[in-house]
This record gives structure tokens, sequence and C-alpha cells, in this order.
């Protein structure tokens, strides 16, 4: 009896769908909704004391590429299955496009590659990709259509009568990318996708994603491979802990943790060290024999443009002048201290909400 009132106890905690945001989902622009909406969302698991992702919310934009980050028990997977609808029991509120995540047009908006490739035995891939379209009610012919023009698509058509299962790693994950495109969806979601992935097969892989976010389609990505990600990603989702530490735009991710430092060449070492000691500008030489290069800090935006307007003045051509980027990699570390739900540690650190 203690189990069944404990189980009882546990559904009734654990109702979805807040109304309240739902009202700030149709209170946003129309043009600037996003396709997949996550507001205040919470698993628990039956048994465990902490929850595996705790009040959580991110938005994921029509045409973006988003990097969804955190270490092994952060909480990635557990709120990737619950977007799929892979979960049913959990607190907040999930929209595809304003729908509920569990209505079944929501679904069909929703394209999915899990981490690991399965395929049925004895079935060849265009058979497989004919099997998997007719689920969604297509007729045959029609579904051996779709099936054949996604395969072209992605550059398997002399493929189509093997099995999938004697394929490469690239080669299935080719296969699970068109299975989550038959259905032409708004939004693709991915857990670890380039795992056990050659470099050539990643770079390919991820080629094929940015193409189809220039088409519009949303990406959501769950990744180790940080610095891959960093030549893709607008935007990032970063978990600790089971909490988001920050949810924005890459280019504000980058404006936080840039420093202000800047990378300044110039053609008249003496000459600009001798302008540069004037003002309160910090600057140090980079170690780099053949070059007048010089990492400068500075935190004042007009002092950039007062300093690039004293140099010109005084006839020194600059080179080169730009904002020093850290690496996502390098942010990572900076931000992620707890790692898994399960041995995190107790400090904590600034959350950023963008």
């Amino acid at each position: 009896m203690k189990i069944l009132k404990k189980i009882l106890n546990y559904k009734k905690k654990h109702q979805k769908y807040y109304e309240k945001d739902i009202s700030e989902y149709e209170r946003t622009p129309e043009n600037k909704k996003p396709v997949l909406f996550v507001r205040n969302l919470t698993k628990k698991y039956f048994g465990r004391k902490m929850p595996a992702i705790n009040n959580i919310s991110f938005n994921v934009y029509p045409g973006q590429f988003h990097a969804f980050i955190g270490a092994n028990g952060a909480g990635k997977t557990t709120t990737i299955k619950a977007i799929i609808g892979a979960y049913s029991k959990w607190s907040g509120t999930i929209l595809i496009n304003g729908v509920k995540n569990n209505k079944e047009i929501a679904k069909k908006m929703i394209g999915y590659i899990p981490e690991n490739a399965r395929f049925p035995e004895n079935f060849s891939a265009l058979k497989y990709l004919e099997w998997t379209v007719t689920l969604s009610g297509i007729s045959m012919r029609e579904a051996k259509k779709i099936a054949e023009e996604k395969l072209k698509e992605l550059k398997m058509w002399n493929l189509r009568k093997k099995s999938p299962n004697g394929f490469s790693s690239g080669q299935k994950k080719k296969i699970l990318l068109a299975q989550a495109l038959i259905h032409n969806p708004d939004i693709i979601i991915m857990d670890e996708p380039v795992a056990n992935l050659d470099p050539k097969a990643r770079s390919d892989f991820f080629n094929l994603l940015v193409e189809l976010a220039k088409k519009g389609k949303a990406i959501l990505i769950s990744s180790h491979v940080l610095a891959e990600l960093d030549l893709y990603f607008d935007s990032a989702t970063i978990l600790d802990g089971g909490k988001i530490i920050f949810s924005g735009s890459s280019e504000k991710l980058f404006e936080i943790f840039s420093k202000n430092r800047y990378l300044c060449e110039v053609d008249n070492e003496k000459k600009f060290i001798s302008i540069i000691k004037k003002t309160k500008i910090k600057f140090i030489k980079k170690n780099n024999q053949n070059c007048n290069e010089y990492i400068l800090t500075i935190p004042n935006k007009g002092d950039v443009l007062k300093l690039q307007k004293s140099l010109t003045t005084n006839k020194i051509t600059i080179n080169n002048f730009s904002k020093i980027q850290p690496s996502l990699e390098e942010i990572y570390d900076k931000l992620v201290i707890k790692g898994s739900v399960d041995t995190m540690k107790h400090e904590t650190k600034k959350i950023h909400h963008v």
C-alpha cells in the first residue's frame, strides 16, 4: 500500500502544460515565435531524491543550429526524451510551434535521430524508409516516392538495396537523418549523432545539418564534440547538474566571456607603443616573432574607435584589428562545475538566461 501511495502521489505532482507558460508563448510576436518552447520543465525519476532536470526553460527558433551541451548525467537526454514524448510524466510546458508536444500534430513536426542506430533485419535501406513512411498513414506508392527522393538527396541511392545493418557508422546516421526528414519536420532533434564517426563522416554530417538550417529547419543537437559545434552553432543551451546555466545566442555567449580583448597588428611597433602608453589600455605582445601583434584589453567600446582613429591619424597602418573570441570549449570549462546530477558539488555559478 505504501508503494502504491507513493506512485499515486508521484503522478499527481506531475501535471503538464502550465497555462501561464502557454500564455507567454501566445503573447510572443508572430515573427519571434520559437519552433521549440520549453518552460519550467522538471523531471524526477521515481525513487530518486534529485530531479534529473530542474525547472529548465529555453527556446529554439526556425533556422537555428542550437547546441545542447552538458556533461554526462547533466540532463540532456532526459530533456530530449521529454520533448519527443518518450516520457509521459514530467512537469512544465513543451510546445512545438505552439502545439502541446503530446499531440499527434506536434509529433509530426519533430524529426529525431537517436545516438544508437538500430534497424530491422532483412530490410534494405529503401524498404526500411518506405516502411517508416507508411507508419505515418501514407500510401505505399507515395511512401516509395518519398523514400527514393530522400536517398537521392543524401547521396545514398547506390546503397538502396543493401541492409543498413551492414553500413558504416556515417552511412547509418544518414539513413537515420533520412528517416527523420521523411515527414518534413520543422525541428530535427539529435542526441550525440556524431558519436563513433570518423572525421570525414562527422564533417559531412554537420554540413548536411547546416544546409537544412539554411532552409529554415531548426536543429537541436546534443554533442560532446565542442570543437566541431564551435564551427556551426548560432545558439546554445548549457546544462549543469540538471539546471540551465546559459541559454541564448552564440553572440551573447561570446560577448559575456570575451573579456573585451582585441588582437591588433600594426606596421610601426615603436610608434604604436608610444601611443598606446598614453592611454589606459592594457596591452601585451603576442608570442610571435614574425609579427607586431598585440593583445589589447579595452573595456569601453568607445575607446576602440578612439584608438583606431588615433593610430590612423598618426599614419600607423593597422593590418588587423579584431576581437578575440574564446572557444566554446573554453567557455564550457569556465561555466560547468557540477556535471552530473548524481556527482555534482555544492558550488554555484552565475546563471545566464538570454
